[in-house]
Parts: structure tokens; C-alpha cells; sequence
């Protein structure tokens, strides 16, 4: 594990079709963006019982670094909005602060999207990365129901999540409301519960699901599919189970099957509608943009 990650260089973008790379559509990319992937750190200090990554303890990259690379891909490619793909640059409120006031002292006037913490949505931090061009953050919220989150070592609570996500929301951010279904103890009433708050706080940015929840070879929840033998080994897992990560891998709740997925078809479908008609009302403000107010600057409905 490369611990002093701000001595690994940058990586090689000349060695990429970085005209094609940065086409791709993120929420609040508008039609002129081109869009550049990054990371802040790796890591995470967090235990969460269904995590993937193994690695212990969270390595930021210094500020410098960050902006330096911004800088370049700014200069060489165009990139006018910046995915912060990895797990959590909202990882604390001074990094937080910190890097966004570097971003503002060095006016690189960029949009940019990235993966927090919830317990660190903060309003006056919040209106920092605001002001820094920040327009999206991912948040691992998981499931709104308190023992729940427990179950699964989420260090959050459903008061803290709303106080985050409302807050987001306020400052001009949209939140990324990552949600999945079938932690140990999970029910018709939890899974509920998540796909009404997902409705009310969906605002349209991006299609939201709720995903079946996957046990990882050498998670904590992996271990525990061992002890109920619903795995027999990580071969198991690979070539039987793992096969689709919107499928069911293994079943830890009292449901059936068939009632697992009825369920989630259910919650989804509640889901999906409910961003279907916020799109709807969306185009229909765009055609009153364009044929009653006249725009000028109007540039179509599909991204190009």
C-alpha cells in the first residue's frame, strides 16, 4: 500500500483520448463542459460492515497537488468540470474549507462533483464548497432507518442524514442519495422508509435506485454470509453468487426470493416515476424558457 501517495505522479492523459474522455454527462454538466476524473485520497477511516476496500486508514493528497493537477487539466484538455471519483474528499470540515478556499484563492473558476460524509454536511462548509464551483456531492446513506445503520456500523443517524441532506440542498448542492436493501434485519417497513426518503429529497439531478446490498470477500458482512452459509467460499461468491450488482447476491433477509425482488421492483419503480415527472416539469420550464422568455442562449434539450 503506497502510503505518501503525493509522489505518485499524474497520470499519463496524453497517453489517452482525452477528446472523447471528457464527453462524458454528470449531473449539473452543462451542453460546453468537458469533464475531467480525478481522486483526493484513498481510503477511508470509516468500518462500514459491507465496505470493499481493505486497506486500513485514509491518505489525502495535499491541496497543491489537487489544485496542480486541476491546473493541468484545465490547460492541456479544457476540462471545465472535475469528478472527484474517489470515496471521500468531504472527509473532514477543515479539508473541506481548506481545500475550497484553495480553489478560490487560485480562481480556477471550475464546477466540480465529489463523495462526503454526511456527519461533515455542515452549512458554513457546505457554503464554502458551494462557492468553490462544487454542485454535487455522493453521500453513502445506505438505509434511513437507525438500526439499520447501526447494524451495518454506518456511524450515521437518520437525524444527522436529513440534517445533511437539507442542508445540501440550501446551500445550492445537490446530494447524491446512495441507498441499498438487505443488510441483516432489514424488512418491508426499512426498505420503505428509504424509498420515501428518497422521493422527497430526489430533486431530479440524477436517477436514483436502490441496489441489493453485496457482501465482499473480506468485509465484515462477508464473514457473516460464511457463518449463515449463504457463501461457501470466495469462489462461490465470484462464479455463483456475484453475478450482477443490480441482482441478488445473497439473501440475508426473512423474505423470500421472489418477495426480495417484488420489493425492490416495488421501491424502485416509486423511485423512478417520481424522477421521471421532476424531468417532465423540467422540460416544460426549458419550453417556457425558450418560447416565452425568448432565450437566446437556449442550446437544446439533449446533451451534445
Amino acid at each position: 500500500m503506497i502510503k505518501a501517495i503525493d509522489e505518485i505522479p499524474f497520470p499519463a492523459y496524453h497517453r489517452f483520448p482525452m477528446e472523447i474522455y471528457r464527453l462524458i454527462r454528470l449531473p449539473h454538466c452543462a451542453a460546453t463542459d468537458f469533464v475531467g476524473l480525478m481522486i483526493s485520497g484513498r481510503g477511508c477511516p470509516y468500518n462500514c460492515t459491507f465496505c470493499y476496500r481493505l486497506d486500513e486508514g485514509f491518505r489525502p493528497r495535499s491541496d497543491e497537488g489537487i489544485i496542480e493537477e486541476i491546473k493541468l487539466l484545465k490547460k492541456d484538455f479544457g476540462i471545465t468540470f472535475i469528478y472527484f471519483c474517489d470515496e471521500l474528499l468531504l472527509s473532514s470540515d477543515d479539508r473541506a474549507m481548506r481545500l475550497s478556499e484553495a480553489m478560490m484563492r487560485e480562481k480556477l473558476n471550475i464546477k466540480w462533483m465529489c463523495c462526503g460524509r454526511l456527519n461533515h454536511a455542515k452549512p458554513e462548509v457546505l457554503a464554502a464548497m458551494r462557492r468553490a464551483g462544487c454542485v454535487f456531492i455522493h453521500f453513502g446513506i445506505e438505509s434511513f432507518d437507525d438500526e439499520i445503520l447501526r447494524n451495518m456500523k454506518k456511524a450515521l443517524t437518520t437525524e444527522t442524514i436529513v440534517k445533511g441532506v437539507e442542508a445540501s440542498l440550501a446551500a445550492g448542492i445537490t446530494p447524491g442519495l446512495n441507498v441499498m436493501f438487505g443488510i441483516p434485519g432489514e424488512n418491508l417497513r426499512t426498505l420503505r422508509q428509504t424509498t420515501d426518503f428518497v422521493v422527497k429529497y430526489d430533486n431530479g439531478a440524477q436517477v436514483r435506485n436502490i441496489k441489493p446490498v453485496i457482501p465482499f470477500p473480506g468485509t465484515e458482512l462477508y464473514a457473516e454470509a460464511i457463518r449463515l452459509g449463504l457463501i461457501e467460499d470466495c469462489a462461490d461468491f465470484y462464479e455463483n453468487k456475484h453475478l450482477n450488482s443490480d441482482l441478488m447476491t445473497v439473501n440475508f433477509t426473512e423474505l423470500t426470493d421472489d418477495e426480495f425482488y417484488l420489493a425492490l421492483h416495488e421501491a424502485n419503480q416509486s423511485i423512478l416515476m417520481n424522477n421521471h415527472e421532476i424531468k417532465q416539469r423540467k422540460l416544460i420550464d426549458m419550453l417556457n424558457n425558450l418560447y416565452v422568455e425568448r432565450n437566446i442562449d437556449f442550446r437544446g434539450f439533449r446533451q451534445t
